[in-house]
């Protein structure tokens, strides 16, 4: 376990102490200690809820315009598991440090087509390859459109390409 995440779990558990200190040593009304208690409940399942895209899990938003392939995952679909299938990839946006800069890992649902491009630029990696990859989805599900529309941001775009990274031009001697 993470130094960090111990420290966050010893922080919850000052707060819920001291919780249960005000409400025992306080004479304010027991509408005013109800609430205290709702609000550091909401605060617990409100942080525990963002700490899932803090703690490396696949994010839903949709994959930057253009981006470098550093690694993927696919799980088909299964039957036995109920299991809808999914594709996972590891990203770095080109628009931070040439594609050098931190992986970001994004889910896709599964698709045959999308399997078959991502298998391709897999081989080539293994190969020594670089990958490089563009998000050509025009309709992109922002977070904030879905919410208005109520819906679920995911990135859902079929319309991926991939191909082999240019070489860098190295300047001349």
């Amino acid at each position: 376990m993470n130094i960090e995440i111990f420290f966050i779990i010893i922080c919850y558990v000052l707060i819920g102490f001291l919780l249960v200190i005000f409400n025992l040593r306080t004479n304010f009304h027991w509408f005013i200690k109800a609430t205290m208690i709702i609000l550091v409940t909401l605060f617990y399942v409100l942080t525990y809820k963002s700490f899932k895209n803090l703690l490396g899990w696949p994010s839903s938003e949709s994959l930057p315009d253009r981006f470098r392939l550093v690694a993927a995952q696919i799980y088909e679909p299964n039957a036995l598991i109920n299991s809808e299938g999914a594709i996972f990839l590891w990203v770095t946006d080109m628009n931070d440090l040439a594609g050098l800069g931190t992986p970001r890992s994004f889910s896709i649902k599964y698709n045959k087509e999308l399997h078959e491009k991502v298998s391709k630029s897999l081989v080539n990696l293994k190969n020594g390859v670089p990958q490089m990859g563009e998000n050509l989805d025009e309709d992109k599900k922002g977070i904030v459109s879905s919410v208005l529309k109520k819906e679920k941001a995911t990135a859902v775009s079929t319309k991926l390409n991939f191909f082999d990274m240019p070489n860098q031009l190295l300047p001349e001697k």
